[in-house]
């Protein structure tokens, strides 16, 4: 019994900072499969393309380069991400700096 409880306790605790953390999706480049989301810190480990606007790290969309207009505003390149075009972020073609 005293093991169920540890792990009920070390479960409460983790879930405690569930709040602090951003989504949690695979780490590695985006491909079949992989799908699409965001981090709110990029892992070391993370090797691929990538989107960064407003302190996130999108992956898994389509990047278009070109010159659009949005709001009023042109913006130099695009990207496509869960249904919409995200606008004013830096394209980053294969790892972080």
């Amino acid at each position: 019994m005293k093991t169920f409880q540890l792990v009920l306790m070390v479960c409460a605790f983790a879930l405690s900072f569930s709040s602090c953390v951003g989504p949690v999706y695979p780490v590695g480049g985006v491909g079949v499969g992989v799908g699409t989301g965001y981090y709110t810190a990029l892992p070391p480990a993370y090797r691929g393309p990538y989107y960064h606007q407003n302190n996130r790290y999108y992956y898994g969309g389509r990047y278009e380069p070109g010159r659009f207009p949005y709001n009023g505003h042109y913006y130099n390149g695009r990207y496509f991400h869960g249904g919409h075009y995200l606008y004013g972020g830096r394209h980053y073609g294969h790892m972080h700096p």
